[in-house]
């Protein structure tokens, strides 16, 4: 039985410049950043809970194909009357949608 939920995984293009907007400009701070070789191991939370952080994790090997990750590289925010929008559909087809409001 699960009793939390410890990482979850967004995609960024340039980790060094999500690393400067969520830390930077959001003020989450950084929990983990570890260079594994095949990836950087990026991750934030908020500052005092690190039992909950984000990975910003570049699209690619190892945890996507090539193909795949082009895929996911090419979905471009888009400006919205609302603010800014994003969607994508996962390799299962699931649709996925990010959302930055305005205010």
């Amino acid at each position: 039985m699960f009793t939390a939920i410890t990482h979850s995984q967004i995609y960024v293009l340039d980790q060094d410049e999500a690393l400067d907007f969520y830390v930077g400009k959001l003020g989450l701070e950084v929990a983990a950043d570890a260079d594994l070789g095949f990836m950087r191991w990026l991750t934030v939370s908020v500052p005092g809970h690190p039992e909950r952080q984000i990975l910003l994790e570049r699209p690619g090997p190892p945890r996507l194909s090539e193909e795949i990750a082009q895929q996911v590289r090419d979905q471009e925010p888009t400006e919205r009357p609302y603010g800014i929008d994003c969607g994508l559909r996962d390799p299962f087809g699931n649709s996925i949608r990010f959302t930055q409001p305005k205010g």
